[in-house]
């Protein structure tokens, strides 16, 4: 994990060009981690067990700090690649308050020909209280998180999106180590990071 920060610190320090961002960027990389027990805790609020890359980037650094997007999962080659902050734990725990806090089965909103298209790995739901979201776009219309109620396709703690108007969910990686390795793929195709 150590390596593919280092990597994604660099590909930043590169990529920016604006000075609002590289004031963003600074206050970024002095960001403190978070302590193991702060880990455990949560964990024990939300009866998961977190993803170990992800425990290890946490504990060396906190979330992006808002408005600092570190993430860029899709496809840049395609132009289809998406800006997303790293949320602290705090604010993890804050948007836990109001969203994925309930169950909703997709059933509820769509129908069956709609819901055959939801990607095998994630069960039919447009909300799960077992995802975690750890990510957004800045605004929070969409949000990466943590799926911890997989179908038998997928995988335990792997990524999904979920999209706001239309609300859906798409799967987006099998782990945060392959997100990471997706997100500084795409990043180190763009000229410039730009808002």
């Amino acid at each position: 994990m150590d390596r593919l920060r280092d990597e994604l610190n660099q590909l930043l320090h590169d990529k920016i060009q604006d000075e609002e961002i590289r004031l963003l960027y600074d206050q970024y990389l002095l960001l403190e981690g978070v302590a193991e027990e702060e880990l455990e805790r949560f964990e024990q609020q939300y009866n998961v067990r977190l993803p170990e890359d992800f425990r290890a980037f946490y504990r060396h650094t906190n979330g992006s700090g808002y408005g600092m997007h570190v993430l860029y999962p899709g496809d840049a080659e395609q132009g289809r690649c998406l800006p997303f902050y790293l949320m602290s734990l705090e604010e993890i725990q804050e948007t836990k308050r109001f969203f994925c806090d309930v169950d909703e089965r997709l059933e509820e909103h769509y129908k069956a020909e709609e819901i055959r298209e939801l990607d095998p790995e994630i069960k039919p739901y447009l909300f799960n209280t077992s995802w975690i979201p750890f990510a957004a776009m800045a605004g929070g219309s969409i949000y990466l998180l943590f799926d911890f109620d997989p179908a038998v396709a997928g995988t335990y703690g792997q990524i999904i999106m979920h999209v706001h108007d239309p609300d859906f969910v798409y799967y987006a990686a099998a782990s945060f180590t392959e997100l990471l390795q997706m997100s500084n793929r795409n990043l180190s195709l763009l000229d410039a990071i730009e808002y």
